[in-house]
């Protein structure tokens, strides 16, 4: 099942403030962003993958949107030169059309170049890391820079958390083994496309983010009716989202 297929069919994605007022960018887009925005799923599955990393102007770096960290001028300029070498060149870019392509998950790189203009690069079926190898050495070294400078931010950065969250739900064609009321006072996605996102000003705090135990892929689930059900989940948005 193909998000962005699903979004181009009807599948609403709606930008609000629990005000109901528009979300304003205010920031300028990063010079670097690594990101997951669509792919193949199943309902409840990780759809909403936070960026992995994203550099800003001012040489801050945001990892996994939840921690971020000033680099030195020469770290973010380091991994800049270094993806605007790499998307370059068109054969970096090529997936090697043997390998398999389990899940088809759609990662997306966007790096600033000197001129101003931005290159973007779309890796259909990059996954976890390129498991089966099927994309150039010098994006697989792009890779390993980015989760070097991501972990970095992680172990080293001071927690993000903007007064500002991206929900992401999916609506279920079945009910769940337990699921909770949708939160009171929270506006109800509109999941008539199947999977919506929101942007909300303020963290609702009685919005679980990940079903327990840890580590599983389902999303909590939540009734929006006697027989309607849902799954979401949700991460804090960036400063250009903001």
């Amino acid at each position: 099942m193909d998000r962005r297929t699903l979004l181009g069919a009807g599948g609403a994605i709606a930008v609000v403030s629990l005000s109901g007022a528009p979300a304003r960018a205010a920031v300028r887009r990063p010079i670097f962003e690594w990101t997951r925005p669509g792919g193949f799923f199943f309902p409840g599955e990780g759809i909403l993958t936070p960026p992995p990393l994203a550099i800003y102007d001012d040489n801050t770096a945001y990892a996994d949107a939840s921690a971020s960290l000033p680099l030195r001028p020469r770290q973010a300029e380091s991994l800049r030169a270094h993806a605007a070498e790499v998307l370059d060149d068109p054969r970096n870019l090529v997936r090697d059309p043997d390998q398999p392509v389990r899940d088809r998950p759609v990662d997306h790189v966007s790096v600033r170049l000197e001129d101003g203009t931005f290159r973007t690069a779309e890796l259909e079926g990059w996954g976890d890391g390129d498991p089966y190898r099927a994309f150039p050495e010098p994006m697989r070294a792009l890779d390993k820079h980015v989760q070097q400078l991501g972990r970095t931010v992680l172990t080293g950065g001071e927690p993000w958390r903007p007064n500002a969250i991206r929900l992401a739900a999916v609506r279920l064609d079945h009910e769940p083994g337990a699921a909770a009321p949708w939160p009171v006072g929270l506006p109800w996605p509109d999941t008539s496309g199947l999977y919506a996102e929101i942007d909300l000003h303020g963290r609702p705090a009685q919005l679980a983010r990940r079903t327990l135990p840890a580590g599983l892929p389902l999303w909590p689930a939540y009734r929006t009716s006697p027989v309607e059900f849902l799954r979401a989940t949700w991460r804090h948005l960036l400063p250009h989202e903001l």
